[in-house]
């Protein structure tokens, strides 16, 4: 029996879940600023509920990004702690990808194309494209990313399955066909867990020590950093 157990703190809801060889609990509080002082209790609830300790659970999940700074931070660390404790390894799930996994499963969809967007905050929006098929995980055709809104809009397809995040709160969708359009639909640790029993299937886990996040505009501006600093490098030269 396979014992996954997934915790999901990048927005303002924070869940967890368990999967016990594919049956999947979850316990999901919307509690904005909570999660520090929760999540750890969760954890302690759905174990107690399924009558298992943290030895006889395989592997731990947990969303690597993009979404809240400190939401993420805070999961993570309980991750980190918890995997260092029992010896661990971990799946790292993007927080979009679950996204769209969630929205395959909740508007029932066979395939498509989902975009979620997340509000990234100064005049951006964490979004990426995915093409889904019931049954099958979500394939991105456009990796995360963080754009201006308009920008994102431009590179968007013009037919799309689901669009979903509050990020669609930031652009007009009126110029595109959509057939589900939710910007509120949270994102759980149900889902997280879901993607990470495939990701296990395929021995795709990692130690700790290198697991990492995912913020995409810190990686995005390090890069920018770093073209600067060729630039100036050779200018000198």
């Amino acid at each position: 029996m396979t014992n996954i157990l997934a915790i999901e703190t990048s927005g303002a809801a924070c869940s967890v879940a368990l999967s016990c060889d594919g049956e999947i609990t979850q316990i999901f509080e919307d509690a904005p600023r909570e999660h520090a002082r929760k999540i750890l209790g969760m954890v302690d609830d759905i174990l107690l509920q399924a009558g298992l300790s943290l030895n006889r659970i395989d592997a731990l999940a947990y969303t690597k990004g993009p979404g809240s700074f400190t939401g993420l931070r805070i999961g993570f660390g309980i991750v980190q702690g918890l995997a260092f404790g029992c010896n661990l390894p971990v799946i790292g799930i993007s927080t979009l990808q679950a996204m769209a996994y969630k929205a395959v499963s909740e508007f029932a969809i066979n395939s498509g194309i989902v975009v979620p967007a997340l509000d990234a905050r100064m005049n951006e929006v964490y979004w990426a494209i995915y093409s889904v098929e019931a049954g099958n995980l979500p394939v991105a055709l456009l990796e995360d990313s963080a754009m201006n809104p308009g920008d994102a809009l431009s590179l968007m397809p013009t037919s799309i399955s689901a669009s979903v995040g509050d990020g669609w709160l930031r652009m007009d969708p009126s110029i595109l066909s959509i057939e589900h359009f939710a910007a509120s639909l949270p994102l759980d640790a149900k889902s997280v867990v879901a993607i990470a029993d495939r990701l296990y299937l395929e021995k795709k886990m990692q130690e700790i020590n290198a697991a990492e996040l995912s913020y995409i505009r810190n990686e995005i501006s390090w890069k920018k950093r770093e073209r600067i600093r060729s630039t100036s490098g050779q200018s000198a030269q």
